[in-house]
């Protein structure tokens, strides 16, 4: 499912002109596999085995298939909360932690109206409250989600 609706939508960017694209994946897909809990990798590995399968097929489809001459950003979120934002996005070598989604999509839609977006091109890991290399509104000039969320929660 994933990786046919992503190949429609390589070749929709393409027949309309779309250079930039950012997807969403997980903690553990493609060559992430060591940064998810343990818990998780076992559920990789069983009930979730063919979704991550799926994942993985979808990513190839950026990393050398039709998407590779795509500007991507291919985002591996930690697991996701039903939170407020909270702007502490790290970007991660090391076993994962959770992430508000609000934080998730901020980053996504940065890394498509960014023009010198730091991440295009690569795969990473998001997570809160961990080590990592900070991903913060100074380090891209702009952050429009994050911005449009606060607006809207004032």
């Amino acid at each position: 499912m994933l990786t046919d609706g992503t190949a429609n939508i390589i070749e929709a960017c393409k027949a309309k002109g779309v250079k930039r694209v950012s997807v969403v994946t997980s903690i553990g897909a493609g060559d992430s596999a060591n940064q998810a809990p343990f818990a998780f990798k076992i559920l990789m590995a069983t009930v979730m085995r063919g979704i991550f399968e799926d994942k993985n097929r979808q990513e190839k489809l950026f990393i050398d298939g039709p998407g590779s001459d795509l500007e991507y950003c291919i985002v591996r979120p930690g697991g996701l909360k039903d939170e407020p934002p909270t702007g502490d996005i790290k970007i991660i070598d090391g076993e994962a932690g959770s992430i508000p989604r609000a934080d998730v999509a901020a980053f996504c839609l940065d890394a498509v109206t960014v023009e010198d977006f730091p991440y295009v091109g690569k795969t990473p890991c998001l997570s809160t409250g961990v080590s990592g290399t900070s991903w913060t509104k100074k380090d891209v000039g702009g952050n429009t989600a994050r911005r449009a969320m606060n607006e809207a929660n004032q």
